[in-house]
Protein backbone atom coordinates (compact mmCIF):
# COMPACT_ATOMS: atom_id res chain seq x y z
CA UNK A 1 0.00 0.00 0.00
CA UNK A 2 1.45 3.70 -1.06
CA UNK A 3 1.72 6.18 1.49
CA UNK A 4 -0.85 8.48 -0.22
CA UNK A 5 -3.26 5.32 0.09
CA UNK A 6 -3.16 5.39 3.80
CA UNK A 7 -2.57 9.15 3.81
CA UNK A 8 -5.58 10.48 2.11
CA UNK A 9 -8.85 8.95 4.01
CA UNK A 10 -7.24 10.16 7.26
CA UNK A 11 -9.00 13.24 8.82
CA UNK A 12 -7.40 17.02 8.54
CA UNK A 13 -6.42 16.52 12.39
CA UNK A 14 -4.82 13.60 12.30
CA UNK A 15 -2.71 14.61 8.94
CA UNK A 16 -1.93 17.74 10.81
CA UNK A 17 -0.81 15.31 14.08
CA UNK A 18 1.66 13.26 11.59
CA UNK A 19 2.95 16.24 9.58
CA UNK A 20 3.99 17.55 12.99
CA UNK A 21 5.21 14.79 14.22
CA UNK A 22 7.46 14.24 11.44
CA UNK A 23 8.77 18.23 11.06
CA UNK A 24 9.41 18.35 14.51
CA UNK A 25 10.60 14.59 14.65
CA UNK A 26 8.19 13.25 17.23
CA UNK A 27 8.11 9.45 18.03
CA UNK A 28 4.17 8.66 17.33
CA UNK A 29 4.80 4.89 18.78
CA UNK A 30 6.18 6.57 22.01
CA UNK A 31 3.11 8.70 21.94
CA UNK A 32 0.40 5.70 21.35
CA UNK A 33 2.45 4.18 24.14
CA UNK A 34 2.19 6.70 26.11
CA UNK A 35 -1.33 7.59 25.61
CA UNK A 36 -2.51 3.77 26.31
CA UNK A 37 -0.46 4.09 29.85
CA UNK A 38 -2.69 7.56 30.76
CA UNK A 39 -5.71 5.08 29.62
CA UNK A 40 -5.24 2.23 31.66
CA UNK A 41 -4.09 4.54 34.51
CA UNK A 42 -7.26 6.62 34.11
CA UNK A 43 -9.25 3.19 34.53
CA UNK A 44 -7.31 2.10 37.47
CA UNK A 45 -8.20 5.71 39.35
CA UNK A 46 -11.80 5.68 38.07
CA UNK A 47 -11.77 1.83 39.52
CA UNK A 48 -10.35 2.99 42.39
CA UNK A 49 -12.54 6.03 43.35
CA UNK A 50 -16.06 4.12 42.04
CA UNK A 51 -15.48 0.10 42.18
CA UNK A 52 -15.36 -2.25 39.31
CA UNK A 53 -18.51 -2.85 37.36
Amino acid sequence: MKWEEVYQPLSIQERMIIDIAEAYKVDLTKLANLQVQKQENDTHMMEELYGRD
